[in-house]
């Protein structure tokens, strides 16, 4: 039987090749990954601010119809901080389950939350153009509001805090190296709502990390008991920890990683 794929999302103001070591590292194993770009992440191919995240429910939805639509695979999305948002709206109907009902092959197996939210029906993290609950060290740079169009603008995270906060597990040169990494993000992903709760019907796998001082494990801990305890079906079946771990798990703790995804994957490792 062969080996599903995963596609792996970073959260904002990241770059995929957060994901490079854990992809390689997958390979050995006999896996295959998918790095996906999130174009509000601003860059050279993306360096316009958008006002929601929709270029990035796009992008994870493009990846996942070739995977499970044309090439019939079975898939694990690995979804870090935010990307839990446009991950979720992106694997409507594309579930292994959905699949089966359709008398199709393939499709999402399974959810990894990685010190995500666990984002229900209606969820909206701030409402629109609303910066006032950003952390301190999160820079505001613009917001526009051009006419006819929703507000849009763009946000950084400060050098001088990062490696303390984001990379707290790394080596010190290696902080620095992520540090210079870091792009604007677009604002619009924290106004945008949220139509689908996907960790109700499809297997999920939540990760809690020890040592991030970004969403702390404290607040991860109500993250999940929100999602169990907030009535109808809910499909998070399994919770995994790296004590060690700050935010970006995926950097620091490669194998950790590794094994964690190859539970995942259905591996008794």
């Amino acid at each position: 039987m062969s080996r599903p794929t995963f596609i792996l999302t970073p959260t904002t103001n990241h770059p995929p090749s957060v994901y490079n070591n854990l992809a390689t590292a997958l390979f050995r194993h006999g896996y295959t990954s998918i790095k996906i770009s999130l174009p509000t992440v601003l860059g050279p191919q993306s360096p316009v601010a958008s006002s929601d995240f929709q270029p990035d429910v796009i992008a994870l939805r493009n990846g996942l119809m070739t995977l499970v639509i044309e090439d019939e695979r079975e898939v694990i999305v690995v979804m870090h901080g935010y990307s839990s948002l446009p991950g979720c709206e992106a694997v409507r109907g594309l579930s292994k389950r959905d699949r089966e009902r359709e008398g199709k092959r393939g499709g999402v197996i399974r959810l990894v939350f990685i010190m995500a939210w666990l984002p229900q029906e209606g969820f909206q993290s701030a409402e629109r153009g609303d910066t006032s609950s950003f952390l301190p060290w999160v820079a505001v740079d613009e917001i526009t509001h051009p006419p006819n169009q929703q507000q849009a603008g763009t946000s950084t995270i400060h050098a001088l805090h990062a490696p303390g906060i984001l990379y707290n597990d790394l080596p010190p040169e290696t902080a620095q190296y992520w540090t210079s990494q870091l792009r604007p993000q677009s604002l619009g992903v924290y106004w945008s709502p949220i139509s689908f709760a996907a960790w109700r019907y499809i297997p999920s796998t939540y990760v809690l990390c020890g040592q991030d001082r970004v969403v702390t494990p404290e607040y991860a801990e109500l993250i999940v008991q929100a999602a169990r305890t907030s009535g109808g079906e809910c499909a998070l079946d399994r919770v995994e920890r790296c004590e060690s771990a700050g935010h970006c798990v995926m950097i620091g703790h490669v194998d950790w990683c590794v094994g964690m995804l190859r539970r995942a994957a259905g591996e008794a490792v």
